[in-house]
């Protein structure tokens, strides 16, 4: 189980990801997946259509990159 009390945008995540998969879409992906995988800071999640890395530092989910699966 991961606990955050915020999900926040990187400048990376802004810059090269927020056309291809909007920032809404990665919320409710985040709020809904239970099969989070874990590796050490980061943590990936993967459902049928898209893929998404985050940090968590000091409570707070920093999305990194959010891509369509291919």
């Amino acid at each position: 189980m991961v606990h955050f009390t915020d999900i926040r945008r990187t400048q990376h995540y802004i810059e090269y990801h927020e056309r291809e998969v909007p920032w809404h879409v990665v919320v409710e992906i985040i709020l809904t997946t239970k099969n989070k995988r874990k590796k050490g800071k980061k943590i990936e999640i993967e459902t049928e259509k898209h893929h998404v890395l985050c940090e968590l530092k000091e409570n707070i989910l920093w999305v990194i990159n959010a891509k369509h699966q291919r």
